[in-house]
């Protein structure tokens, strides 16, 4: 009896012995835990399942390193944002830079002054000038052509490629004469002559229009005469019964302080350095203070004065 019972434990072991082991890894199987697989209840695979699973196996996965979808969702639309945001920046840089006029749309004129400067924009020079002069008016047929000349410092600012303003400071020499001969009642006759010499500063302001780069222009403005000094001279003869009387008078003939023109002048670049032009200066105001005259001859005159002169001008 003893015997019976116990044959059936040592079978019940043996049974239990083998069936764990059935369970386990014994060496030389080829059987090896699954790699995938985390926790209890987990089986086994053989080697080469177990090599394929692990090369396919992604490591840093949202579901092992404790990620969750939203979140991966979420990085990958803030990455989409990123870039979307530097091409838009990128794209708005570019098109700045294809829209200034500076780079795309300058002209010849604008590039050049941008490169070399203030000194290219802006011109100086020195200019020297010679004419003559004429009078209009009320007993202006009793003088003839006089002298201008003159020298001063010329500044031109250029706006663009085709306008510019320009301004100098100019001393001016000019000389008036006049002539002519005087009847009495009683017979006798006097020739009566006349000069004035007048020395001003002159202050030009013109606009002016460039027709090509370096080359032909106008301009057109306002001319302003301040006197700094005049000298006037009357020589008169007078022949009466056979006698000659010589007569000489200066300063009775007194010119205005203030003169006040328009001018138009017309020029051409000869080369980068000289540039030549044509003035007209007409004055609107009286050449003779009124207020001031001495000399009953030319009472009631009005002379309107007009200037043509040819300048040459040495930029510096």
């Amino acid at each position: 009896m003893i015997l019976k019972k116990f044959s059936l434990l040592f079978v019940v072991f043996l049974f239990s012995v083998s069936a764990s082991f059935a369970q386990g890894v014994f060496e030389g199987s080829g059987e090896v835990s699954d790699p995938n697989c985390v926790g209890d209840g987990c089986g086994f695979v053989s080697a080469e399942q177990a090599a394929d699973n692990a090369q396919n196996f992604e490591y840093g996965d949202s579901q092992n390193s404790g990620e969750t979808e939203a979140d991966s969702v979420a990085q990958e639309s803030d990455s989409l944002s990123t870039a979307d945001s530097l091409k838009v920046a990128t794209t708005n840089i570019d098109e700045e830079d294809e829209d200034r006029p500076n780079y795309i749309n300058e002209t010849a004129a604008e590039y050049r002054a941008r490169k070399e400067g203030f000194s290219k924009s802006m011109q100086f020079g020195v200019r020297l000038a010679a004419g003559f002069n004429k009078s209009f008016g009320n007993k202006s047929d009793l003088w003839n052509v006089g002298f201008d000349g003159g020298a001063g410092l010329m500044a031109r600012l250029l706006l663009g490629r085709s306008l510019g303003i320009a301004t100098e400071l100019d001393f001016t020499y000019r000389h008036y004469s006049c002539e002519t001969q005087i009847a009495y009642a009683t017979g006798h006759h006097s020739n009566f002559e006349a000069t004035i010499d007048e020395k001003l500063f002159e202050i030009p302001v013109m606009a002016q229009y460039i027709f090509s780069e370096d080359g032909l222009f106008i301009g057109a403005g306002v001319n302003l005469g301040l006197k700094m000094q005049a000298d006037s001279e009357v020589k008169q003869v007078t022949e009466k019964e056979g006698e000659r009387l010589k007569e000489k008078r200066p300063n009775t003939i007194p010119a205005s302080g203030v003169e006040i023109g328009a001018l138009l002048d017309i020029g051409y670049m000869l080369n980068r350095w000289l540039m030549a032009d044509l003035r007209v200066v007409q004055n609107f105001t009286n050449l003779i203070d009124m207020n001031l005259l001495g000399e009953p001859t030319l009472k009631k005159s009005k002379l309107f004065t007009s200037h043509v002169a040819l300048g040459v001008t040495l930029l510096l």
